[in-house]
């Protein structure tokens, strides 16, 4: 009878019933959440979440429809940190939020520049939000205003930025990273952050579109400044980042003006540290391979003369945006983004043991040499050019 009672009680235990539970028509499915803070030191979030009535009877994008047809809504709350102001969306809202289904996290230009580390503890905390959605720095406006865009394509902004994020991750466009990436960048002593740059674009005051426009430079968890396309794309090429992406020459073999565009479609990059007595030096190198998608010149590229011209103009275009991409965090910002300190200690940790607590100060006068090398493999279907009659 005891051996009965007690596979009974076990039983029992394993058939407690899904307590967690949680009905679909009592949440509110967030699509798209930013974090802001204010003058006040306040914390700000605003979501903007789906409106499942109106979704599938929705016609056109974002707000451009009449206000009732709106597949979404946006709601703020503020709070003295960010849990209180999650927790206060309960005062208004009928819904509960849920996370699970998002995949972006913006972050207001004045909470970047006063650090970010109080968001990043409480979204890490919160079970409910993905470790994997991608963080992106706004600019030129509020997190309100990227909410309400009016000229989207897709039927909600969230949508349309997320299709953005991923053509700048399948093309290498632009720089994608993700909460695991940052918080592992932030763990590692050697490495500084980058986050990819959103711009909400204006037209007479009023919020149009977005667009990304390069990245934002973080030194720990504090945004320090933001970095151009060019020399965004040349923090790629060191970082292993590029893929199938494209590469535009302003001018020709004979520094004529024109126009060549080129598809990169495999590279690598190696960065070597080098030491000489008390000097430490790196060695870029990048090597990929490219197919030309499109001249408005007449090169003949059934001469190897041509090709190797046009090898080497795509050879000093790619080192001119490392260049510059290592002027902007070198010099202007002095961060180290690229992760040199980290290359140095694993290849030579005796050297980084006496130089780390003066690294800050020995890295922005390291020399970084750059050697750049392209392969030109296929011009397409056309190998010598139209010639009008």
């Amino acid at each position: 009878m005891k051996k009965v009672l007690s596979l009974l009680i076990i039983l029992s235990l394993l058939l407690t019933g899904c307590w967690d539970k949680r009905e679909i028509n009592e949440l509110s499915f967030v699509q798209g959440i930013g974090m802001d803070i204010d003058k006040d030191k306040m914390c700000n979030i605003t979501v903007q979440v789906l409106k499942p009535a109106n979704l599938a009877t929705s016609s056109g994008g974002g707000g451009g429809g009449a206000a009732a047809g709106k597949p979404y809504e946006v709601y703020s709350s503020r709070g003295v940190d960010f849990a209180k102001a999650f927790a206060n969306f309960n005062t208004e809202l009928s819904r509960t939020l849920f996370l699970q289904h998002n995949e972006i996290i913006f972050i207001g230009e004045n909470l970047a520049r006063s650090g970010i580390y109080s968001m990043l503890d409480f979204i890490t905390r919160n079970p409910e939000f993905r470790r994997t959605s991608y963080l992106v720095v706004v600019t030129g406006g509020t997190l309100d205003d990227l909410m309400k865009l009016s000229k989207n394509v897709e039927k909600y902004p969230y949508k349309e930025i997320l299709g953005m994020i991923q053509n700048q991750r399948n093309t290498s466009s632009g720089y994608v990273c993700d909460v695991n990436h940052f918080v592992e960048t932030l763990e590692t002593e050697e490495v500084q952050p980058i986050v990819g740059r959103l711009e909400i674009v204006k037209k007479d005051g009023k919020p149009q579109h977005a667009r990304f426009v390069g990245a934002a430079a973080f030194k720990n968890d504090k945004m320090v400044g933001f970095l151009s396309e060019e020399q965004t794309k040349g923090i790629m090429w060191m970082d292993n980042f590029i893929k199938n992406t494209s590469l535009v020459i302003d001018k020709g073999p004979k520094g004529d003006k024109t126009h060549i565009t080129f598809t990169v479609i495999k590279a690598k990059s190696s960065i070597i540290p080098k030491v000489n007595g008390d000097d430490v030096s790196f060695d870029v190198k990048i090597n990929f391979e490219s197919n030309m998608t499109e001249q408005d010149a007449m090169y003949n590229l059934t001469e190897l003369k041509m090709i190797k011209s046009l090898e080497d103009l795509q050879e000093q275009k790619v080192k001119s945006e490392i260049e510059d991409a290592l002027n902007a965090i070198q010099k202007k910002y002095k961060v180290d983004s690229i992760g040199f300190g980290q290359k140095l200690q694993e290849k030579y940790p005796k050297v980084w043991e006496k130089i780390k607590d003066r690294w800050n100060e020995i890295y922005p006068n390291v020399k970084v040499n750059v050697s750049v090398k392209a392969s030109l493999k296929r011009s397409g279907l056309t190998s010598k050019p139209i010639q009008p009659r």
